[in-house]
């Protein structure tokens, strides 16, 4: 089985070759504009859409239910589009149609979202925002795990991996700081529908060149179908999947930063526009980090400098709490320290799905890019849509108004202080048991996806690991 799958991933490449990068040039900046112009469509529907839908006069309550019934939905849907992905080859490619599809369907559910009629009634106005919320989850899984199955199916160097990776990581933090940025300069003034459309209009030509430069090397291309079962069994298989996987939707499903950062602008610090100014604090380390990150990794396994930052954000947050925010110099500057910790889990927490890639097809023999990919889409909603339903259910609890122009109650206020400071500490301690069990390696996995590809024996590769897997 293995040598057959080997043989149907490098088909048609020419040449195998044993050493060097397996990617051009032209296709590493096409990653990195697909996932600058995917982030962008994502980081304005994660980072507005709860602030849209309040200012729309639901209810604080109604949108956090929105969001966890769309997860609901996702829990589902993920793992269907997984074995789909994994059972489906087009002529023009296993990855690449899907990719060509959502740059047509996210700007279309993108738009309609936030351009909801403001006549509709309370229930007409629910069922817009669930409606299109779905249709762009659903249109973002799309590109979401496709692209990531695309690192995978491109090139079987580990390094070349994180290179790529650590490349897409700037290109998506550039948007990532625009939209938090920018957008509240920029949606009181045009209005949220014509502000969608300017998101739209800057995505899109990012991502069309994915379409036309992506190469699919790696792929399993063998007939065999791929069934539910046969996932399932998997997945038993896949360990280090699991326990990553856990660890990390307990880390971010607490880590509420981000999704308070809107609310902590407008009504602690009493000017949206000032969000801009915690983003820029919490974004010049997180470049840094990732500037750094492809020099690091060569020295320290990339999984030791997750770990590290974890612990790291864990501490600052308690301090950050204690400290409060009264004093801005010391509040900017332990935000700013925080950016460093958060940029770090955020830039890396994915870059370990194409290891679970090789291990996976190293215990059983089958390359299921689609469902580990579709796996990691799956959870990283989930836990953006348990963080932004935790912070409206604990602001509704807290009596917080919706509405334009309102003023908050102080319990609503110190309730938006403790999601921005402390809760990220939370989520930090709960996911420390799952990584600590985490033992697989940059070093192993390179042994493993050249097991994989047919360049080195299972024996050979053997008497080089680190340890028993």
């Amino acid at each position: 089985m293995q040598n057959t799958i080997a043989r149907g991933r490098i088909m048609g490449e020419g040449k195998n070759i044993k050493v060097g990068y397996r990617t051009s040039r032209k296709e590493r900046i096409s990653f990195a504009l697909f996932m600058a112009g995917q982030t962008l469509f994502n980081q304005f529907f994660q980072g507005y859409s709860k602030k849209f839908m309040t200012e729309m006069g639901l209810t604080a309550a109604v949108v956090g239910t929105i969001l966890l019934c769309i997860s609901i939905f996702d829990a589902v849907d993920d793992p269907l589009w997984g074995n789909i992905f994994d059972r489906t080859h087009f002529k023009s490619g296993k990855f690449l149609p899907w990719l060509r599809l959502s740059v047509v369907l996210m700007p279309i559910f993108s738009i309609a979202l936030f351009t909801m009629p403001s006549a509709l009634n309370s229930t007409g106005k629910v069922v817009w925002g669930a409606v299109f919320a779905v249709l762009f989850s659903v249109a973002y899984t799309l590109c979401d795990a496709p692209i990531f199955s695309m690192i995978s199916a491109a090139t079987d160097n580990v390094q070349e991996r994180v290179q790529i990776m650590s490349v897409n990581s700037i290109f998506a933090a550039v948007p990532t700081v625009l939209v938090a940025a920018v957008i509240p300069f920029v949606y009181p003034r045009i209005g949220w529908g014509w502000t969608g459309a300017a998101v739209a209009l800057c995505a899109v030509p990012l991502m069309v060149a994915m379409g036309r430069n992506g190469k699919e090397r790696f792929v399993n291309k063998d007939p065999e179908t791929v069934t539910f079962k046969a996932t399932v069994k998997y997945l038993k298989e896949n360990k280090y999947l699991r326990i990553y996987f856990v660890g990390l939707l307990i880390l971010f499903s607490t880590a509420t930063t981000q999704q308070a950062a809107t609310f902590f602008a407008d009504f602690n610090l009493g000017n949206v526009e000032k969000q801009a100014i915690i983003t820029l604090a919490m974004s010049g380390p997180a470049f840094l980090f990732v500037v750094l990150l492809p020099f690091v990794t060569k020295k320290i396994d990339k999984f030791k400098i997750f770990l590290f930052c974890v612990f790291g954000q864990i501490a600052v947050s308690v301090i950050s709490f204690l400290a409060g925010y009264e004093n801005q110099i010391v509040f900017m500057s332990l935000m700013s320290v925080r950016g460093f910790f958060w940029g770090g889990n955020a830039v890396m927490m994915l870059m370990f799905t194409p290891d679970f890639i090789e291990y996976g097809e190293y215990k059983t023999g089958k390359r299921l890019q689609g469902t580990v990919n579709s796996i990691q889409t799956f959870v990283c909603k989930l836990m953006t849509a348990i963080a932004g339903g935790f912070v409206m259910f604990i602001m509704a609890r807290a009596g917080f108004k919706e509405g334009v122009d309102v003023v908050q109650p102080q319990s609503a206020l110190d309730s938006i202080w403790f999601l921005l400071s402390f809760m990220p500490a939370v989520g930090g301690v709960l996911s420390l048991p799952f990584f600590l069990r985490y033992k697989l390696n940059d070093k192993d996995t390179q042994l493993m996806a050249s097991v994989n590809s047919g360049e080195i024996t299972r024996e050979e590769a053997e008497a080089k690991f680190s340890r028993q897997y």
